[in-house]
């Protein structure tokens, strides 16, 4: 008789505990957001790693890129970073392509920000989503509401 209680109360907790561990579904948005936040933290940390896995090996000169995204900053300040309008603006098998603003800067002493427009395309290599391309441009002024109004 208390077998069926047990089984009863663990089936109820099933479904709460399986949602509590779940990643994002690499077909999503927020797969691929997850993967643009690991490269901005890598580059705020200075961490190769995270670039030599993510980067697909046919990257147009991966190494420079990696270089390039790894220049030491200042000293001066705490660098951050803030990710707006994310897009997946196409996903079909194997390949994905996404669009985001990138806000990056340091706080404290004297703070700055700077907005890239970033479109990335991922493809699938040996079973993992890899990036193939970064295409960078300096954001508009009108891509930010707040300041296209003043």
């Amino acid at each position: 008789m208390r077998l069926l209680p047990a089984t009863l109360l663990l089936c109820s907790l099933l479904p709460a505990v399986a949602s509590a561990q779940c990643a994002p579904a690499p077909d999503s948005a927020y797969f691929f957001r997850n993967l643009s936040e690991q490269r901005a933290e890598a580059r705020i940390a200075g961490n190769r790693a995270v670039y030599d896995e993510l980067l697909s090996a046919d990257f147009a000169d991966k190494q420079a890129f990696i270089d390039r995204e790894l220049t030491k900053r200042s000293p001066e300040g705490r660098p951050f970073y803030a990710i707006r309008d994310y897009q997946l603006v196409e996903h079909r098998k194997g390949f994905a392509a996404v669009n985001y603003l990138l806000i990056e800067g340091t706080t404290g002493g004297e703070s700055r920000a700077v907005e890239s427009r970033l479109r990335e395309v991922y493809e699938v290599q040996d079973g993992r989503w890899k990036l193939k391309t970064v295409e960078v441009t300096p954001a508009p002024d009108d891509a930010n509401p707040a300041r296209a109004a003043l």
